[in-house]
């Protein structure tokens, strides 16, 4: 586990250790998005404990793909200067963050002021529908990425996160379930992955800010095995991630869908998708889903996988690695997903914590 404690290089970014604190949504942003207090207390609380990498919570690139409640912004450059404090505060203690950006797609609060946009149009409730979304809108939302990026590097963050997962937007056009499209961004995996191409392509060409990119490595909700349609849809995350690293892109999340129903499983969820993709990409892997003890970390290390990714247990505990130094063997998180409720109900981020 030594290894994991280390410094790396994520291109030409020094880590000081191979521990990211994956994307976490606190429900905490200030009412008109911006970052608040709390948030910058969770960012610092995190930096002062070894974490060397902080992905952001899932910030929004435009005013209608809002899709969580308190959700942070950055479509507007009034967003840049709390989001440089919190990059100023996390690189005081050594650690870099990344920031996710996101558009919640079919997802978005139906409370959104513009219509709600999906790669195909889908039926939300008896009588709400998404709008199919057109190449100009395609086009628009492209472009406000590329913005977000922008601002995102005016703050002074090491890189931003490409959120392709859990069911936004992105991870909306790379799903054959939920794009059905017949036009160039739907049918074989490139093209149900060209938004997403064509966003790295301009960010890292107009903005110069390194890039990740966080996937889905199931199709099934909540089944990790490699089989069937998940066997099928690995091979076109090979695929994708082949093409995000010949666009510059510097490394790829892998996590999955349905990792609420998979608390039971006795390794990191997605650990052997992961090792396939490794097999076949030479591309960092930074891996998140169920990895919660040293017994964990050292199974990811053991696989030649680069980075280890976690968000509940650092919820619970934010001072975990400082533990995990010293001896402590598990996380305290049982995983109980209480910290999607608790924010909400009590302001609360945890059962065990503040």
């Amino acid at each position: 586990m030594q290894r994991a404690f280390q410094s790396a290089k994520l291109g030409n970014i020094t880590l000081k250790n191979r521990f990211f604190r994956s994307a976490t949504h606190d429900y905490f942003a200030n009412e008109d998005g911006s970052i608040s207090e709390r948030q910058l207390d969770i960012i610092e609380e995190l930096a002062q404990h070894r974490v060397g990498t902080i992905i952001t919570a899932i910030t929004t690139v435009r005013a209608d793909g809002i899709s969580i409640e308190n959700q942070n912004r950055l479509d507007d450059d009034k967003y840049i200067e709390s989001t440089r404090k919190m990059c100023d505060i996390a690189h005081s203690y050594g650690s870099k963050v990344f920031v996710q950006l996101a558009h919640g797609g079919a997802r978005s609060l139906l409370e959104a002021e513009s219509m709600i946009y999906s790669p195909t149009s889908v039926q939300l409730n008896d009588d709400v529908f998404t709008q199919e979304m057109s190449k100009s809108d395609i086009d628009l939302i492209v472009d406000d990425f590329v913005k977000a990026a922008q601002r995102a590097k005016l703050a002074d963050a090491d890189g931003i996160q490409l959120h392709a997962a859990h069911g936004y937007l992105l991870s909306q056009f790379i799903s054959p379930i939920t794009n059905k499209r017949t036009d160039e961004y739907g049918g074989s995996a490139l093209n149900r992955f060209r938004i997403v191409e064509e966003i790295i392509k301009r960010i890292v060409s107009e903005v110069d800010i390194p890039v990740i990119i966080k996937l889905n490595s199931n199709l099934i909700r909540g089944n990790h095995f490699i089989e069937d349609e998940n066997e099928t849809f690995l091979a076109d995350v090979v695929e994708m991630v082949k093409e995000a690293k010949s666009l510059g892109c510097l490394a790829v999340e892998l996590s999955g869908t349905g990792f609420q129903q998979l608390a039971q499983i006795s390794h990191p969820y997605f650990i052997h998708q992961a090792i396939e993709v490794k097999k076949q990409v030479d591309i960092p892997i930074i891996l998140v889903g169920g990895i919660r003890n040293t017994k964990h970390i050292q199974q990811v290390m053991d696989a030649n996988i680069d980075f280890i990714s976690m968000s509940r247990p650092f919820i619970c505990e934010p001072d975990l690695l400082d533990k995990f130094k010293n001896g402590q063997f598990k996380a305290r998180c049982i995983l109980c997903n209480q910290c999607f409720v608790l924010p909400t109900t009590n302001g609360r981020r945890c059962v065990f914590h503040k």
